[in-house]
């Protein structure tokens, strides 16, 4: 009975290990595997908002103009609740080879408290709004919600 269950894992094993190595069979030349690429969780970095906002000076924004930004594109109310929404600069990042503000996103519920709503990034050049998440776990650029047309 102990052979059959040795036998039995050692199939499975040759079964999960022969699928290894047709996807690297089957990769195109060139082309990285995914199992010899490096997924680096954290490649999203934070910086000091006062090196960000030293770059403003280049042509960039200052987390204000990011928040001013937010209220102009994304809105000052709620369509679904017509509660009023805030932005507000929490810390930034350095992501893609850019520079982003991180903005907190909170509305007003009926007129009695802030509620955290979620998080949007602010390319440090005003240029780029993205959806994400920031918490305690790390920072997240989740989908790309308005980039200015050039």
């Amino acid at each position: 009975m102990k052979l059959k269950k040795v036998l039995f894992i050692i199939i499975i094993l040759a079964v999960l290990f022969s699928g290894v190595i047709v996807y690297r069979h089957i990769s195109a030349p060139g082309e990285e595997n995914i199992t010899d690429e490096k997924i680096i969780p954290d490649s999203i970095k934070e910086v000091e908002i006062y090196y960000v906002e030293s770059e403003a000076e280049d042509g960039g924004i200052t987390a204000k103009e990011a928040q001013e930004l937010c209220l102009e594109v994304l809105g000052d109310i709620a369509p679904e609740t017509g509660f009023p929404i805030s932005y507000r600069c929490i810390s930034a990042v350095s992501a893609k080879e850019k520079l982003y503000y991180v903005m907190h996103i909170s509305w007003l519920v009926n007129e009695t408290h802030w509620s955290y709503i979620g998080n949007c990034f602010v390319s440090s050049d005003g240029n780029e709004i993205y959806d994400g998440i920031a918490d305690s776990s790390g920072y997240e650029m989740t989908e790309l919600r308005w980039r200015i047309k050039q």
